[in-house]
């Protein structure tokens, strides 16, 4: 089971890292004018999906709950290292995916905003972002103050589940989940998208609304519209942190008791900053049509290199039968 979770983050955050990497190129080379602005936006949901997916190859992280406590299980490269190393990396971690829910928000709102008034400027764009940054930034300083030693984790872990024998993996945790930072940690990621995606397609509704009597002129009005298909795509991924978090819960509650949730969990938090690049590719036309030209030109490369090594090939075996006749 291990080595079949291992895989699904290594592939997992590969791709990821790749895919993100690949949009803020794109994002910084590609960008019509009429979106600089909300480019800010895209750049900063890329650079944080690529952190969290390079996070994420380091942790390979396994949750489970135990009681009143929470405890993490690093199977990536910084078990080798250390547990409290993992920790930390983790609530990095953890921190960046809130972030990503509030960028969504800013997101949309910020769509809204210029259809009923003027584009913000690039100064004030970055300072909104920064002042949705605090929650998850207290989230961050309340989950790193609320470690508990490797130690005292064991021996949680040992309490209550005898039958695992982890001795070689990193354990780390959250002695006590009723404490101040451990709650703030579990409302803000669990409770967050949930509440989120409801204010997002309600916004979603009141920019179509907007599109009619919008004074903008067709190009403008259809990149406006591909924005808003490329947001509504992202407003839908959340919904695999509420299935995260419900993996969460089940242990929590003990409706479900085995290793299948504590596995699940994090694969399904890495599938957001998969997906999301692939809304900005699919549906912002600029953008996918270097995706497609990048694709085309590396077909026709290994076309032309297979048909030339075809060629040698059979230039090859002309003339050893030329040389045998």
């Amino acid at each position: 089971m291990d080595l079949i979770f291992q895989s699904i983050h290594s592939f997992g955050s590969s791709i990821g890292c790749f895919m993100n990497a690949m949009l803020i190129y794109v994002v910084l080379t590609k960008s019509p004018k009429q979106i600089q602005g909300y480019s800010l936006l895209i750049i900063n949901f890329a650079v944080t999906d690529f952190l969290i997916c390079a996070l994420d190859y380091m942790l390979m992280q396994r949750l489970i709950s135990c009681g009143m406590s929470i405890l993490y299980i690093s199977m990536g490269p910084c078990s080798r290292i250390s547990p409290q190393v993992c920790y930390f990396i983790y609530v990095i971690q953890l921190h960046l995916y809130t972030h990503s829910i509030w960028l969504l928000l800013i997101s949309f709102s910020y769509r809204y905003y210029v259809m009923i008034r003027s584009e913000l400027s690039k100064f004030k764009i970055q300072l909104i972002i920064l002042l949705f940054y605090i929650p998850s930034f207290i989230s961050n300083v309340n989950v790193f103050i609320s470690d508990g030693s490797e130690q005292l984790s064991r021996e949680i872990l040992t309490q209550y589940h005898p039958e695992y024998n982890l001795t070689d993996r990193a354990v780390s945790g959250n002695p006590s989940i009723i404490e101040f930072g451990a709650i703030y940690d579990i409302v803000h990621v669990v409770g967050l998208s949930m509440p989120m995606t409801t204010i997002i397609l309600i916004m979603r509704k009141k920019i179509i609304s907007k599109f009619g009597t919008s004074a903008v002129s067709e190009k403008s009005k259809r990149l406006q519209l591909q924005l808003l298909k490329a947001l509504t795509f992202q407003a839908c991924i959340p919904i695999f942190y509420v299935m995260g978090g419900s993996c969460y819960l089940v242990q929590q509650f003990n409706i479900i008791n085995n290793a299948a949730p504590q596995y699940i969990m994090y694969c399904l938090f890495l599938l957001v900053p998969v997906l999301n690049p692939m809304s900005s590719f699919i549906f912002i036309t600029p953008y996918r049509n270097f995706v497609i030209s990048l694709v085309d030109r590396t077909y026709r490369k290994i076309s032309t290199t297979q048909t030339a090594t075809y060629q040698d090939s059979s230039t090859t075996e002309n003339k050893k039968s030329r040389t045998n006749i």
